[in-house]
């Protein structure tokens, strides 16, 4: 019975405290009406995001929907770097390396309280804005795709795909990836061994990166269709995978694929 009490009274605790707030917010907006024209408008927009960011956050004692009897999931996998989400989100170029298992794990690691705290100045619809460092800044040693293993391209490709998902990329956009994924690890030249694998890693990495150039500066005529594997850029790069690989012979040393 005083179980049952005490927690009848901190949601009502709760819910006082949220509608105290939330006249404080309406009395400073009413106050900065009452200025006139003079009113910054930055501050309405600082006043929307703040009421805003209380709708959308959980109330401190809002109880969690915990579901009885619902398993554990078959996979935890672990997200990718800030900075690659905030990638995606604005729809931009991100190698696929921040998408290995190998760097997001990585990516969780490193994510420390102390790098969490380190914050920048950023500019949010003309607001500024403190926000974190680990949002704006790409990890120094990244693997490039070119180095990627044929095993890493598929793992990360098919998590990259879901992520761009999740953060509602155009459909156009979605059906386009999908489409040169699943055209580029069903090639023929996948059977030719590490030295047809070489090649699609390397036509992943140059056409990905020239595609998503195109989508922030479009060409008066269109941009390509990248589902499209295009075969003399594949002969283009096997021949520069063979020359590599001469080379490297000549000089005695060992040619890594």
């Amino acid at each position: 019975m005083s179980n049952t009490w005490n927690a009848k009274r901190e949601r009502r605790r709760g819910l006082w405290e949220s509608e105290h707030e939330e006249r404080e917010a309406n009395q400073r907006e009413a106050q900065q009406r009452e200025r006139g024209t003079g009113r910054d408008q930055g501050a309405d927009k600082e006043i929307q995001h703040t009421r805003n960011s209380r709708a959308q956050s959980p109330r401190v004692n809002e109880a969690p929907n915990l579901v009885a009897g619902k398993p554990v999931p078959e996979a935890i996998e672990y997200p990718p770097a800030c900075f690659a989400i905030k990638r995606l989100v604005e729809q931009d170029y991100i190698k696929l390396s921040y998408f290995t298992p190998e760097r997001c794990k990585e990516a969780a690691r490193s994510k420390s309280v102390a790098s969490q705290e380190i914050f920048t100045i950023a500019k949010d619809d003309d607001v500024f804005a403190l926000k974190p460092v680990a949002n704006f800044k790409a990890k120094c040693k990244v693997t490039q795709d070119e180095d990627l293993t044929w095993e890493q391209l598929c793992i990360a490709s098919t998590n990259f795909l879901e992520h761009i998902v999740i953060k509602k990329w155009p459909v156009n956009m979605i059906e386009a990836m999908h489409a040169f994924f699943f055209h580029l690890t069903n090639y023929k030249l996948r059977n030719k061994g590490a030295d047809g694998l070489k090649v699609l890693i390397l036509y992943q990495a140059r056409v990905m990166w020239e595609w998503h150039h195109q989508i922030k500066n479009p060409p008066c005529n269109g941009i390509f269709d990248i589902g499209i594997i295009d075969s003399y850029a594949l002969r283009t790069l096997k021949d520069q995978v063979c020359d590599a690989k001469r080379n490297a012979l000549l000089a005695g040393k060992s040619f890594k694929a």
